[in-house]
């Protein structure tokens, strides 16, 4: 059975997961959601890699590289995940998508309206009993939510700086922003033509978060410039040598 594995080049575990396995083409059909953005929303893609087998998103966001390979080629792939809730954290903080929602609404609870990214991202579709954790887990996750944001907020608000300024870098844009850069960022990241659009009570809230987020930019801004300067000289140089 052959799979599909969307990925993004500017994506350094997408780099990463192509780069260790040279032979995926034999195995999946690459899709650079670059290359359509369109498609990514209309499937709701919230990360990347992300593996589809059977029109149904299995794994995905931050993979373990070496069980990725296994199950594109075949191998039987089952585990325990025995903390689900964990896994939602560490899932969260890896994409800015999820982190751009959770944070702008101050809930956990759209984050549930992805059910798919849910179960791809934190491994319990590996889990024998995935189906039911998941439902433990939307549970837990929603009656001790304002302790479970409190408890990745910070790491969120990395992974937007780390966004923002990446993006920029991208654009051929300077790296350095303001406030209102990011407000306007941020914005954007968590709408889609109106809807979204910020309204009355929570434009304040957008504007704590995007603060939040400046705020670690300007402490952290060389170090923030010169890892994502590598890193993109590093996936820039592999995907100029490899038509993937």
């Amino acid at each position: 059975m052959k799979h599909r594995v969307y990925y993004h080049p500017a994506c350094y575990t997408s780099y990463t997961l192509i780069k260790n396995f040279k032979e995926i083409r034999d195995y999946a059909d690459l899709i650079d959601v670059s290359e359509d953005p369109s498609l990514a929303i209309a499937k709701r893609v919230l990360t990347v890699p992300l593996i589809e087998t059977s029109g149904v998103f299995v794994y995905g966001g931050p993979i373990d590289i070496d069980l990725s390979i296994k199950y594109l080629k075949g191998e039987n792939v089952s585990f325990e995940i025995k903390e689900p809730l964990e896994k939602l954290g560490i899932a969260l903080v890896d994409s800015a998508a999820a982190s751009s929602l959770v944070l702008a609404s101050g809930s956990i609870k759209p984050l549930f309206n992805f059910e798919d990214f849910i179960k791809a991202a934190t491994g319990l579709n590996f889990d024998p009993e995935g189906d039911k954790k998941f439902h433990e887990l939307r549970e837990q996750a929603i009656e001790h939510e304002d302790e479970f944001i409190a408890n990745w907020e910070r790491k969120m608000n990395i992974t937007l700086a780390y966004n923002i300024i990446r993006e920029r870098l991208y654009l051929g844009l300077k790296p350095e922003v303001d406030e209102e850069d990011v407000l306007a960022w941020l914005e954007a990241k968590t709408s889609f033509g109106r809807v979204g659009v910020p309204y009355f009570d929570r434009i304040d809230r957008l504007k704590k978060v995007s603060k939040n987020i400046y705020d670690y930019i300007a402490e952290k801004q060389e170090k923030i410039k010169d890892k994502l300067t590598n890193e993109i000289n590093e996936i820039r140089s592999f995907f100029l040598k490899h038509d993937t």
